[in-house]
C-alpha cells in the first residue's frame, strides 16, 4: 500500500455524493488503523449505499479501493454487521 493513493470516485457524482463516499473510505481506514464506533461506521455505510445502490458498482469500488489502499471495505462492513461490540477494529489487513 502506498501512503498516497487516490480514492475511487465517479465523475458524474455531485460534491455531496463525493463527500459521502469519501466519508466511508475514511471510516474504513479508521476501522483498520485505530478502530471505530460500530454505529457510526454502519451509518457511514448506509449513507454510502444511498449513492452506490447497485451491488455491481459497490463491488467495483471496493476492488479499486482495496487495490489502491490495501483496505477492504467488505471486511470492515462484515465486521460491523456481525459484531455486537460498541467498536470494531483495529482490523487486520
Amino acid at each position: 500500500m502506498s501512503e498516497n493513493y487516490a480514492y475511487p470516485l465517479e465523475p458524474e457524482w455531485k460534491i455531496e455524493e463525493i463527500t459521502t463516499v469519501v466519508a466511508l473510505y475514511t471510516a474504513v481506514e479508521t476501522a483498520y488503523l485505530n478502530g471505530i464506533d460500530r454505529q457510526l461506521f454502519l451509518q457511514q455505510y448506509h449513507e454510502f449505499k444511498q449513492i452506490v445502490k447497485s451491488k455491481a458498482e459497490e463491488k467495483q469500488l471496493t476492488k479499486k479501493f482495496l487495490q489502491s489502499s490495501g483496505f477492504d471495505i467488505y471486511v470492515a462492513v462484515k465486521a460491523a454487521q456481525t459484531s455486537n461490540a460498541k467498536r470494531i477494529g483495529p482490523l487486520n489487513k
